[in-house]
């Protein structure tokens, strides 16, 4: 804007067209450093200084600031301080003819700048309740008379009450847009804490989505929008109840569906907002489960029908997920990450921004270690480690008690005592049954699951067991005389039959998912039966399901320091010792008797596969006989936790 006010012939009609000029100009603005140069700007107009800084007083009234200010840096000092510290304080206003002859002037910006201020004008600004926020400061007369005087005083109070009312408006609003920022944060945090996520969560996602808005082409602006709107994607999950959202394990049909509304339940939570921020998080939160290729949900849309800011959430949402440790969860190291986001590229993902996430890898992975989850490991919840879970932890099924099986992962589960019961539907799931011998409460839920779920099923029921061991569930048990021989039977609308059979080895170490094994050991039994070790991360638990003897077994705990868990079985009580010895199973007598000779005081030691009738007797006897041991005595659906 030109300026033509360094004489003073500028009449009051001049003087108010000038003053609605830059308050036209402020009124387009909201970015607050830009709205203060511009207010500088029109003090300097009105009064034809050479210099005009707006000081604001802090909130807590401590300091003074001015973040842009005609020819020096922004800067902050004491609220008594100099020249503008005692206008504000005081609240008068000041005109200095020479500003070298008052002690109140501090010469040192002069000196560090080589500008040399003579005259100096300044005058406080108030708010609604006549508190002063601020100060207007104009530096150096630039007409044929280089002092100020009473005119431009005049002026100058007219411009700083203009001022004033605009920096109230420019803080609040600014305040109105930090809260909203802070809000959509907080909101997106609480909806992913329900679902077992964390802070530093969004923080990544939201940086992440930023990054690749950039790479996109979006504008500064914009891509800051996105960025504070990312959090809010999975709003929707507030609504969502805490058995569908903290469920353990696979959803059924109509809980995968209830999971999914959380979409659209946060789109409608936040659609009639006429913030621009709200709007955007609305947009995110509708469609950053949208896929690429039309797959995907609420409403199935395809390729650049899915708005931008839903295309760019679901890139940065489902790295993090994939990349971050969460309580439930390790991370997935970042070449398996990689290739999935390749074959994923034109399926799931707009195939630009994967081009453009590997571009920005750099700039990805730093904010990845920025905002890392540090877990104080002597603070560490249960959840955040291995776990098994103990589906059925008793000798016999009675009421209330189920009979052994252990589940391992989504897939994967040990012997089939107890399975309907403790997953009912998500049992379609499990492809794999590992056997430890053929005895009917090991072997019982494989034809329940079977026969309840068998239209839902779709793949191929995969059990695995010693070759004496398979041999008599077939001829025994699944013999069409029994129960249907299922290995003859094809699963529905599919070549593929229902079950397949599959030897074991004692000694071989069996790989059941990318870091899980499984590797089979003697055990002693009436019938020819095994325990299972059970490694991941390279820590592992020992199972022995039934057995008498435990001599191979001890040796091996002795020996190999990654078992951190022993689960023995102890049937009977102790006078019952007789019959312990002929059906091959542990009283808690003989069973202490025997970790006599294991020389681990690491080893936890957990006790399973109890009879129900007996179990009062027992739980006592293992108290008295095992207190060093401080055994834990399972039960159904219990978790095993392991480093």
């Amino acid at each position: 804007m030109k300026d033509n006010t360094q004489d003073r012939s500028l009449g009051a009609n001049e003087i108010l067209e000038l003053v609605f000029t830059y308050m036209a100009e402020v009124s387009a603005l909201r970015d607050y450093d830009s709205i203060i140069m511009t207010l500088a700007n029109m003090g300097r107009a009105l009064t034809g200084g050479d210099r005009c800084s707006v000081w604001v007083v802090s909130e807590d009234r401590k300091t003074i600031w001015t973040k842009v200010a005609h020819g020096i840096e922004g800067i902050k000092i004491p609220i008594d301080s100099g020249i503008v510290g005692d206008a504000i304080v005081s609240g008068k206003r000041i005109i200095i003819d020479d500003v070298y002859k008052d002690p109140r002037f501090n010469a040192e910006i002069d000196k560090q700048t080589g500008y040399r201020t003579k005259s100096m004008m300044v005058i406080p600004m108030y708010d609604y309740s006549d508190t002063i926020i601020g100060a207007f400061q104009v530096i150096n007369h630039r007409g044929k008379e280089t002092n100020f005087d009473k005119r431009d005083l005049e002026r100058l109070t007219l411009a700083s009450t203009y001022a004033a009312e605009t920096i109230i408006s420019a803080k609040l609003e600014e305040e109105i847009e930090d809260t909203q920022k802070e809000v959509v944060f907080t909101m997106g945090t609480i909806a992913e804490s329900r679902s077992k996520e964390t802070g530093n969560h969004v923080k990544r996602v939201a940086e992440y989505s930023k990054i690749l808005a950039l790479a996109y082409g979006m504008d500064e602006k914009e891509a800051d929008l996105l960025k504070q709107a990312s959090p809010m994607h999975d709003i929707g999950k507030i609504a969502i109840p805490d058995a569908i959202l903290k469920k353990p394990g696979r959803f059924d049909e109509n809980e995968r569906e209830i999971m999914n509304s959380h979409a659209e339940l946060g789109y409608h939570m936040i659609k009639n907002s006429q913030r621009a921020l709200l709007k955007a998080a609305a947009i995110v939160a509708y469609e950053h489960h949208e896929k690429w290729d039309g797959t995907g949900y609420p409403r199935g849309l395809k390729g650049k029908d899915i708005h931008i800011y839903g295309r760019i959430t679901a890139v940065a949402d489902v790295y993090d997920a994939l990349a971050s440790d969460r309580v439930y969860k390790k991370a997935w190291d970042d070449e398996r990450i990689y290739k999935l986001l390749k074959e994923e590229k034109g399926k799931h993902f707009d195939p630009q921004l994967i081009d453009l996430f590997f571009e920005n890898l750099e700039k990805i992975l730093e904010v990845r270690s920025k905002f890392n989850d540090v877990f104080d490991h002597q603070e560490v919840t249960l959840e955040m480690r291995n776990k098994i879970q103990i589906l059925g932890a008793y000798g016999t099924r009675s009421k209330g008690h189920g009979t052994t099986s252990i589940y391992l992962n989504e897939k994967n589960i040990i012997d089939a005592g107890n399975i309907l019961e403790a997953m009912e539907v998500d049992s379609i799931d499990i492809e794999h049954i590992w056997l430890t011998h053929s005895h009917l409460d090991h072997i019982v839920d494989i034809a329940y699951i079977l026969d309840n779920y068998f239209g839902m099923r779709n793949k191929t029921l995969h059990i695995h067991g010693l070759p004496q061991t398979l041999r008599a569930v077939q001829e025994n048990f699944f013999n069409d005389t029994i129960w249907p021989d299922f290995s003859k039977i094809n699963l529905t609308n599919s070549e593929k039959k229902v079950v397949k059979y599959h030897e074991i080895d004692i000694g071989e170490k069996y790989r059941i998912s990318e870091d899980e094994y499984l590797e089979a050991f003697a055990t002693d039994h009436t019938v020819p039966s095994c325990g299972y070790i059970y490694t991941k991360m390279d820590k592992a638990i020992m199972i022995t399901a039934d057995t008498y003897s435990l001599k191979n077994i001890i040796q091996r705990l002795n020996n190999d320091k990654s078992i951190e868990i022993f689960i023995v079985e102890c049937s009977f009580p102790s006078n019952m010792e007789e019959l312990a010895k002929k059906s091959k199973h542990l009283t808690p007598k003989i069973l202490f008797d025997e970790l006599k000779s294991l020389h681990r005081e690491d080893i936890r030691l957990y006790v399973n596969h109890i009879k129900p009738s007996y179990l009062e007797k027992i739980t006592e006897e293992i108290s008295q006989y095992g207190a060093n041991w401080q055994p834990k005595i399972l039960n159904d659906k219990e978790f095993v936790y392991f480093s």
